[in-house]
């Protein structure tokens, strides 16, 4: 009986290495699997971060086409037939427009300004020198019904102080208006700059609103079939105290919004054409 357990002693050996050669490979098998699933979740992760970043990416590239200055119809005001469009003739109204971008604008003053400028369609910005953005475009009352609207022009953003020193000035219909932050140390006073022969070297007709918003301005009645004419040009004036170096390598966003509201034609209903 004792050389038969000797004779089997070897084979309970085998059994157990088998047993351990089995455990390792287990063992192994589930650290192949935790490393594939960990790679998979580093996989998902980096993909979902490329597609973020492209994400971003296009909103970049959208805003950056988008230009300098931008023109918005409110989407209710648009359903009732008030459009934009970049000619007279309409034939591609919208309630989106884009300028083109100004880029590296330079300091200008209202004299460098064409006198035509207010005669060109769409954007006809300058880069020589004198640089200025200009923009021309139009609003129709394309609907059914008589209405009133505002408009406004915002600054969506601002960079080393770009709009201590920028002008701009709105063509409505051929009548100019000129804006501009207030004098600096005020908060109300009208700048103004005059040369050493006492010449105005530049003026302005009205503040600012606000820190982020150039204008607002109501058009009470816009009868169905009109046509409002808008010219709307942006420069940095150089005989501004404000218009330093630094100024000059910042840069000024600024979008105008238009939204209507139907005329009451005195017992609570709106006037209908």
């Amino acid at each position: 009986m004792a050389k038969k357990k000797k004779d089997q002693a070897p084979d309970n050996a085998a059994m157990q290495n088998g047993q351990m050669d089995r455990y390792g490979v287990k063992t192994e098998s589930k650290k192949v699997k935790k490393r594939e699933a960990l790679i998979r979740i580093l996989v998902i992760i980096l993909v979902l971060l490329l597609l973020f970043l492209s994400i971003m990416f296009a909103c970049s590239s959208y805003v950056n086409k988008a230009g300098d200055f931008t023109v918005t119809m409110d989407k209710d005001a648009y359903n009732m037939g008030i459009t934009l469009s970049e000619t007279p003739g309409f034939e591609n109204p919208s309630r989106f427009l884009a300028g083109e971008k100004c880029e590296n604008m330079g300091d200008c003053t209202f004299s460098w300004l064409p006198d035509d400028i207010d005669q060109i369609d769409g954007s006809h910005n300058r880069s020589n020198g004198q640089e200025f953005l200009a923009y021309t475009f139009y609003v129709k009352n394309a609907g059914n019904v008589d209405v009133g609207y505002n408009s406004q022009i915002l600054i969506d953003s601002v960079a080393l102080g770009a709009d201590d020193a920028v002008r701009v000035m709105v063509y409505k219909n051929g009548e100019p208006t000129i804006y501009a932050k207030p004098k600096n140390g005020t908060t109300d006073q009208l700048e103004e700059n005059k040369n050493t022969a006492g010449v105005i070297q530049y003026t302005v007709d009205k503040n600012f609103v606000s820190s982020t918003k150039v204008m607002e301005e109501e058009e009470k009645l816009f009868e169905v079939g009109d046509i409002d004419k808008y010219t709307v040009v942006i420069w940095l004036e150089g005989w501004d105290p404000e218009c330093v170096n630094k100024i000059l390598d910042g840069e000024i966003k600024m979008s105008m919004g238009f939204w209507c509201y139907e005329l009451d034609d005195g017992d609570g209903s709106s006037a209908q054409q």
